[in-house]
């Protein structure tokens, strides 16, 4: 619990001195709220990886979570669930961050193909290193729907998706001059990333701790690798700057 505060206290310590750095003209409003929104989700991380190594905190949820998922099972939803969780899998998350890339190589958009190798290698990265530090056990076997064999925090499918997702939106939405459109595409890609999540909760191979780790870590990934673009690449090219509708 103390812990827990002092997390709390220095991420709102950091939003208070972006603000006013901000407001001084140091740093801009966006990126003010770029860092505060970052350092709250890293103290929330760190609690949450806490609460799940000592068992107690927020994984008070997951059981009671699991419990009322497994009875409301249906066919039609189940293969909902498996067509939505292979999209969101690693692999393909990889897969789609590699042919996006080789279209900007080929298209010799470096900034672009930069920040979504970073975003993806990023995601991969820190699920690896978590997975083998926390360890933790996915729920019971026999309330699985699907094979799973490595170890269940964070959630790898939520946190690639996010991150992968978030960043192929972003850089469409920089291209769209319209706002509908603009709307339309956020939304589109928060109803995917969020249907990731729960279908990984829904096929009985995740807690949902770590699925909430795994939206987490991958908009942490996705807001450092999108301010990095912002400030000191897109500047270089106008033409990519989204007009008002």
């Amino acid at each position: 619990m103390l812990g827990a505060v002092l997390l709390l206290i220095c991420a709102l310590l950091i939003g208070s001195a972006a603000a006013v750095l901000a407001r001084r003209g140091v740093l801009r409003w966006a990126g003010a709220a770029a860092l505060t929104t970052v350092a709250l989700l890293t103290a929330g991380i760190v609690e949450l990886t806490d609460a799940v190594v000592e068992h107690d905190g927020a994984t008070r949820i997951d059981q009671p979570a699991v419990d009322w998922v497994l009875p409301h099972r249906t066919g039609w939803l189940t293969r909902l669930a498996v067509a939505i969780s292979d999209l969101g899998d690693t692999t393909t998350m990889g897969a789609v961050a590699l042919v996006a890339c080789a279209w900007f190589a080929y298209r010799r958009r470096w900034p672009q193909f930069a920040v979504t190798a970073a975003a993806a290698a990023g995601a991969g990265l820190v699920v690896g290193i978590l997975k083998i530090a926390v360890g933790r056990a996915r729920p019971p076997v026999v309330d699985h729907l699907v094979t799973e064999t490595n170890q269940s925090f964070p959630s790898g499918h939520t946190m690639g998706s996010t991150a992968v997702v978030g960043v192929l939106t972003a850089l469409t939405v920089f291209a769209l001059r319209r706002r509908a459109a603009r709307v339309a595409v956020i939304a589109a890609a928060a109803v995917f990333v969020v249907a990731v999540g729960l279908s990984r909760l829904y096929l009985g191979v995740h807690w949902p701790t770590d699925i909430i780790a795994g939206w987490a870590l991958g908009t942490v990934d996705l807001i450092l690798c999108l301010t990095l673009y912002l400030r000191f690449v897109r500047h270089t090219e106008p033409r990519m700057v989204a007009q008002p509708a």
